[in-house]
Formats: structure tokens, C-alpha cells, sequence
């Protein structure tokens, strides 16, 4: 009984220890980003990455604030606004945790990315950097990217890794996700964050809980009547305006 008590913890033990991360980066990159949201709804964002070529975190500009503690910029409380694209991914020993927040729902899901990249000899000058091209075919789109050998960490936007080099730039042939490197600096500050306030679902799980927590009344719970019908109508506006995904096959 002593024994199977003792495995116990230790198993409870290895679960929390898990959902607690922390890396040493050796880079921090700064994105700029058009998203094409709707049929007539362009919207800039930037991103910002680090990591090193194992482990990296990757999210909007006013997310990466909140979940580093960085709330006030300019004395403003920040900590309730959340950018557009709302995930955030952190990839350790080659797993990635994509995770969001949609009012007050916490949920992620652990994805392992195969990424099949084809190399190209066409190259071009980004931020005085040469850039060598290279493409795939991933996620219902096809992607271009610009990589740079120069800076060897095997990194990119969101789930874009695996090139021989930094991405600086990374598009889909529609032009919906397009992506420009505007900075890069050395950055070794340890990086730690907690996600074990995130509930992990599978992958369609997941997209299902977001999907109604975004789009759907269960974002209002016991809401009814003429109220209920106006947020109804309000969100199916949003819905318009903002649902189209970076992952339109999230499984191929």
C-alpha cells in the first residue's frame, strides 16, 4: 500500500511539474502581420517570438504582455485586452501547447508539427538580410517563406519551423496570413510560464469549445428573450467579420 501511495504522488508530482514551462531563449524576433478577417475586414497585428531552435513561445503583441506580466504599458491596465488572434503557442521537447482565452476560458491542446518544406534557389533582401525561399503545403493553404541561415534558430511564425534558418517572412498564396520580420535582438531571459490553468482537450475538442465560446450563446449563458436575440444577431455579425481561420483544414 506504501509503495502504490508513493507512485501516486510521484505521478501527480511528474502531471504538475509538466504543465510548468521554462526555457532559455537566445532570440527575440518582432512580427508584423496582415490578416485578411472577413471579405472586407484587413487587420495589422504584431507578433512577437522566442526562443531558441527547441523551444519557443509565440503570440500577439498585447498577449505576449499579459502573460509575461507586462500590463501597463504607459501606465494603462492592459491585462483584460486581448489582441485579435487570441492563441498563443509555447513548443517544448518538440510538443507544441496552443492555447487561448475567450472571456474566461482557459483550454489548449498538444500538437506534434510535420512540416514538408520544399527549398528554392529564388532569394531576396529583407531588413538587409538575404533571404532564401521555400514553400509548403499545410493547413488547407499553401505557404511561402523567406529564411535566413545567418540566424540558425529553425524558427518561424506560429507552427512555421523547421527550415534551416529564421523565417523572416511567411505568406499563404491568398495573402490572408502574411507575416514580415521588423526586429530581431539577442534576448536570454528565462522564460517560464504556467499552463496548468488551461484545460488540455484534443485537438477537435478543442476547436469545438472555441468555435462556441467565440461565435455562439454559450459565450452568454442564460441569456434570453430580446437581449439574448441581439447578442445573437451580434455575434453572427462578428462571425463575418472575423472567421477566417489560419488552419482552414486544421488536419491535413
Amino acid at each position: 500500500m506504501k509503495k502504490i501511495i508513493i507512485v501516486y504522488t510521484l505521478l501527480i508530482y511528474c502531471f504538475i511539474y509538466a504543465q510548468k514551462v521554462s526555457f532559455e531563449p537566445t532570440i527575440k524576433v518582432d512580427y508584423d502581420a496582415s490578416l485578411q478577417l472577413g471579405e472586407k475586414n484587413k487587420h495589422t497585428q504584431k507578433f512577437i517570438l522566442i526562443g531558441n531552435s527547441q523551444d519557443y513561445y509565440f503570440a500577439a503583441g498585447q498577449n505576449y504582455l499579459n502573460d509575461t506580466g507586462q500590463y501597463t504599458p504607459n501606465g494603462i491596465d492592459t491585462k483584460a485586452i486581448s489582441d485579435y488572434f487570441r492563441e498563443r503557442l509555447i513548443r517544448t521537447s518538440g510538443v507544441s501547447n496552443i492555447f487561448v482565452t475567450v472571456v474566461d476560458t482557459k483550454i489548449r491542446y498538444q500538437e506534434k508539427v510535420n512540416l514538408k518544406w520544399v527549398l528554392y534557389g529564388d532569394t531576396k533582401m529583407i531588413n538587409g538580410v538575404k533571404c532564401q525561399m521555400a514553400a509548403t503545403n499545410k493547413y488547407g493553404r499553401r505557404w511561402i517563406a523567406y529564411f535566413s541561415k545567418e540566424y540558425p534558430q529553425s524558427l518561424g511564425p506560429y507552427k512555421f519551423t523547421g527550415l534551416p534558418g529564421l523565417i523572416f517572412e511567411l505568406y499563404d498564396t491568398r495573402n490572408d496570413y502574411h507575416f514580415t520580420l521588423t526586429k530581431i535582438e539577442k534576448f536570454d531571459d528565462n522564460f517560464k510560464f504556467d499552463i496548468s490553468g488551461f484545460k488540455n482537450f484534443s485537438k477537435d475538442k478543442y476547436l469545438k469549445a472555441k468555435y462556441n465560446m467565440e461565435y455562439t450563446m454559450a459565450r452568454f449563458p442564460g441569456m434570453e428573450g430580446e437581449q439574448g436575440k441581439y447578442f445573437q444577431d451580434l455575434l453572427e455579425k462578428i462571425k463575418k467579420m472575423e472567421n477566417n481561420p489560419l488552419e482552414l483544414k486544421p488536419f491535413e
